[in-house]
């Protein structure tokens, strides 16, 4: 098979805004030339009638023979046949209401044609389409037969009308075609059924239009009440007989065209082939019905015909079958074999293929507007072909010397696996955001005081609170851009006001940029993430389309607000600096400004202060907000509260709350803030000898609470997936019974039908009742899967000041257990987390070459959490023995690595390595002991001792927090300890599953 481009010979346009449909195309000698030279016929919805003869290549005025406009109206289908049987060929042509016959002669010596009506039938109904040929044998002549829109069909014998019938169970017309070698009608219904009638079986019918018979649900037998005579009943007492086919073909779709011809190979002369052209599938069937040929389409096809193979134009012979789609593709199929492929320039709704003088086998293409063309399916040859001088020699070092200077371009343009830096376009789309520390005023102040022009239509939403970021754009380079799109996508619960913002002009001068105004509405709800991204698309002036995008780190009062301190929580979390501390209220100066009044006062001392602190543990209260040690923030809609309390004695912050998602958004801000804090506190002096500023946890990581949430959502992703599973197979159910009943409805003796009426009732309502959970079960699973996200976010940064990771190490972490939860139908993130653990086990986490060996098994749905929560606790276990996770591109180990040579697995990171980092001794009250691998090589654990070590954790009033963190250590303080992470069990929160290395075998 090969694809090439159909050719035009012959173009030319019928008409202006008229429209053409499937049966409005004709190729035939219709005037009767004694050369037997075809015409080409057209007509439209217009009623104009239009007959060309194409004489060479290109259109020329006279090749217009005919041009006039029919008094029937609208040109439904065109034919060509004998219909007065005085021997020649006659246009029939079909209008809504009226049959006409012409008579085409050619005047002027062949300048120009004549058309001469011979007779009309008037129509008592709409018509559909015709069909004609010798009905019931007749020789020398040739019948139509005319189906209207309410399934009449009209049968007319030359001037003379002769009988309409009615087709049974009719509802929409579809195709109708003629076999002549059985003498049988054949037409799609819409029960997506092939049916053929025989002509005598027709004639012999009743021409009353017989309804079909009504069963009554309810009675057992399928029977007609006594009450409700039908009109089946009504005609077999007068003695009618009703239509009856002669064989029926389930097809499963709708037929699009139906054509006789000899399609398949060894047909005798009594027989033929029926090619029907479905919506996906075509199907080839004998003259008795049965299915020879069925191939099913990859495209949507459009019209189709059937013309003779070349060389064997004897009445007879094999013909081709060529399919044009909607993708203005032409197709050629030889019996089942695709034969050739080629594009064409129009949409055709019509095809034929003609002989014209100067050129052979011509596809004619009609498509809907009336673009009519006559094209080849060669190829054009070389005019002046490039030959190859075989005595030129070829220049090896030259070639070498070009590759090499490509090879350098693509290396500096940071390309290939040694590429070094990427250079950025001269030309480029500057972006930087300005992004305010408070919500936007009311309204009916002013949000744009300056002036700006307003981009992101705010009045377009009202209501709520609202964070407007502006947005500088610039062009840098002296180009211009066209169509800037800007697309805002922010974490929940924030909302864009505008999620696209067109920028119709974008400024040239960087000092005066374009202002872009980006409004969020605040939502009620826990965020997952902090940063928002806008996506700008334009396109240069040379048509090239570009993207940028910018990420936009959001303030901490678009998710939450100040709020009087909170006194209990039930999850804590200490974190440990080396500086000493701040107040908080130089730290959050800004989010304190924004508080209600209420909230500042009781901040900036007084009674509420100091019985707040007192109850909190702090001492008295404080004489400003400025020296506040306890600041409390609540997320919109009440989601949650969460608590920073600073400790006098040392820089010793614990962040607190009820909600433990809740809590990683606090303890970022409080980190970030106070790394900048520092950064300008320290600019320009000496380095401290503490080091550079660090921030370490030394607690619990909270893994017993974190494997808590992912069994949660995990269950919460099985019911779905029980429920998708149920509602499948009620709806295979449903479709099972509603074939049943169709059956039944069908059946000429219907059998009873045993309740199967209550069947479908029953499964239709478990079908609504099984949607109805699913939709709470999927909006169920989305909270769930926000609030893993908030988990992650949090054991993320514990566990980075955990292990004192740096920003490669915690970049592959972040990567390996992502924060971003996505879920499918089969895998999710628990699955993808369990193979990124796995993988990190066999990669820079592995302690021997056998682990490295271990095979990966196939990604599949996980039946529980238990391998996920092993493989999670030992990738942590041993980064506490001192393994770490190294970037893709750190080299690590002694000497010098050559690029590209082999990485050491892991390496022991010391105290003087690693500054500030947590130590942990080679083996501690707590910790598994590994073994040495058995002999198959999975690691197995040895017994571990026991997990409680005695011992208080802090006593109330000397924690450093004034007493106030003693009452949060109930139950004698001890701790648990698994590897190395140490386990609160006083706390009875924190804590971690599993009882240390146990192998991760099966991986």
């Amino acid at each position: 098979m090969s694809l090439f481009k159909a050719r035009d010979w012959w173009q030319t346009q019928c008409g202006h805004g008229e429209e053409f449909d499937m049966y409005c195309l004709l190729v035939a000698n219709i005037d009767n030339d004694p050369t037997g030279q075809v015409k080409i016929v057209t007509g439209s919805f217009t009623g104009f009638l239009r007959i060309y003869l194409p004489r060479d290549r290109g259109y020329k005025a006279e090749d217009l023979l005919l041009e006039t406009e029919l008094e029937g109206g609208p040109v439904l289908a065109l034919a060509a046949g004998r219909f007065t049987g005085s021997g020649g060929l006659q246009l029939a042509v079909l209008h809504p209401r009226k049959l006409s016959v012409y008579a085409v002669a050619s005047q002027g010596g062949g300048s120009y044609l004549q058309l001469a009506r011979l007779y009309d039938h008037w129509l008592e109904h709409t018509a559909a389409n015709m069909t004609y040929g010798p009905f019931n044998g007749v020789q020398g002549c040739d019948y139509i037969c005319v189906q209207s829109y309410d399934g009449q069909l009209y049968f007319f014998e030359a001037e003379a009308q002769a009988f309409t019938r009615y087709l049974p169970n009719f509802l929409v017309p579809g195709p109708l075609a003629y076999v002549d070698v059985s003498d049988t009608f054949i037409t799609c219904t819409a029960a997506m059924e092939l049916e053929a009638y025989k002509y005598k079986v027709i004639a012999a019918a009743s021409a009353e239009k017989i309804a079909a018979p009504t069963k009554d649900l309810m009675s057992p037998s399928g029977a007609s009440s006594a009450g409700t005579a039908t009109a089946s009943t009504t005609a077999a007492a007068a003695g009618t007989k009703r239509m009856q086919a002669d064989w029926r073909v389930v097809l499963g779709e709708a037929a699009i065209d139906i054509r006789v011809g000899r399609f398949s190979q060894g047909l005798s002369p009594h027989q033929a082939d029926i090619v029907v052209l479905g919506e996906h599938n075509l199907f080839v069937l004998s003259s008795a019905g049965q299915i020879t040929f069925q191939k099913r389409l990859e495209y949507h096809p459009a019209c189709c015909t059937t013309y003779p193979v070349p060389g064997a134009k004897t009445p007879g012979g094999a013909e081709n079958l060529l399919v044009a789609t909607h993708t203005k593709a032409l197709l050629v199929y030889r019996t089942s074999v695709l034969s050739w492929a080629a594009k064409a320039d129009l949409q055709p709704v019509a095809v034929a293929v003609a002989d014209f003088p100067t050129m052979r086998g011509a596809v004619v293409i009609l498509d809907d507007g009336g673009g009519l063309a006559v094209c080849y399916m060669g190829t054009e040859p070389l005019l002046n072909p490039v030959g190859f001088n075989e005595g030129k020699e070829l220049d090896y070092d030259a070639i070498a010397r070009e590759h090499r200077q490509l090879a350098q371009v693509i290396r500096e343009h940071g390309g290939g696996a040694g590429g070094g830096r990427l250079v950025d376009p001269p030309e480029k789309l500057i972006m930087r955001a300005q992004v305010p520390h408070r919500l936007d005023l009311p309204r009916g102040h002013s949000l744009n005081g300056e002036g700006l022009e307003d981009l992101s239509s705010l009045s377009s939403a009202a209501g709520g609170k609202r964070l407007t970021v502006k947005l500088y754009l610039a062009l840098q380079g002296g180009f211009a851009a066209e169509n800037l799109t800007l697309s805002i996508t922010a974490p929940e619960p924030l909302t864009p006001v505008a999620p696209e913002i067109v920028v119709p002009n974008v400024s040239v001068n960087p000092v005066e940029p374009t202002v872009a105004l980006i409004s969020l509405a605040t939502g009620s709800g826990l965020p997952s993430s902090a940063t928002a991204f806008v996506v700008a698309t334009y396109s240069t002036l040379a048509g090239e389309p570009r993207s940028q995008r910018l990420d936009v780190a959001l303030p901490l009062c678009a998710f939450c607000q100040v709020i009087p301190p909170v006194k209990n929580a039930e999850y804590k979390v200490t974190l440990s600096t080396n500086r000493a501390p701040p107040p908080l209220g130089s730290l959050f100066e800004d989010v304190l400004a924004a508080a209600p009044p209420g909230v500042a006062q009781a901040l900036s001392g007084g009674a509420a202060a100091m019985s707040a602190g007192a109850a909190l543990g702090l001492g008295g209260g404080s004489g400003s907000s400025g020296t506040a040690t306890v600041l409390s923030f609540q997320f919109y809609g009440g989601a949650g509260d969460v608590t920073i309390l600073v400790s006098k004695a040392g820089g010793r912050y614990r962040i607190q709350s009820d909600v433990l998602e809740a809590m990683w958004l606090i303890a970022a801000e409080l980190a970030a803030r106070l790394a900048q804090y520092y950064t300008e506190a320290e600019a320009g002096l000496p380095p401290a000898s503490e080091g550079p500023f660090a921030v370490s946890y030394e607690d619990a990581l909270p893994l017993d609470d974190f494997f808590e949430v992912v069994e949660q959502h995990f269950t919460v992703r099985q019911r779905v997936a029980q429920l998708r599973t149920q509602l499948e197979d009620r709806a295979v159910q449903f479709r099972n019974v509603e074939k049943r009943l169709l059956m039944r409805f069908k059946d000429k003796n219907p059998a009873p039908l045993n309740q199967l009426d209550l069947l479908m009732d029953e499964t239709y309502d478990s079908i609504m009742d099984l949607g109805s959970a699913m939709e709470a079960a999927q909006t169920e699973l989305a909270v769930r899967s926000r609030q893993l996200s908030g988990c992650v976010q949090l054991l993320l940064l514990l566990v980075r000041w955990r292990f004192a990771l740096n920003e490669a190490e915690f970049t592959v972490l972040k990567a390996s257990i992502s924060p971003q939860i996505i879920d499918g139908s089969e895998i999710g993130w628990e699955e993808t987390t369990e193979a990124a653990m796995t993988h990190l086990l066999r990669t820079c986490l592995a302690k021997s070459a056998k682990e490295q060996a271990v095979q990966v098994t196939p990604l599949s749905a996980a039946k529980d959490t238990q391998r996920l929560r092993k493989h999670i606790s030992l990738v942590l276990e041993r980064m506490a023995r001192g393994m770490r996770l190294l970037g893709p591109g750190e080299v690590v180990g002694s000497g010098n690595t050559a690029v590209g040579g082999q990485r050491p697995l892991y390496r022991d990171y010391s105290l003087a390595d690693v500054p500030h980092a947590v130590p942990v001794a080679p083996a501690v009250p707590g910790m598994t002991v590994v073994s040495e691998e058995d002999g198959d090589g999975t690691a197995t654990a040895a017994a571990p001792p026991p997990l409680r070590s005695p011992g208080p954790m802090l006593s109330p009033g000397s924690s450093g927090f004034d007493g106030g963190f003693g009452a949060m250590s109930p139950g004698g303080g001890e701790y648990e300890a698994v590897a190395g992470i140490g386990m609160d069990g006083g706390g009875g929160r924190f804590g971690a599953a599993g009882s240390g290395e146990a192998g991760y075998e099966g991986m």
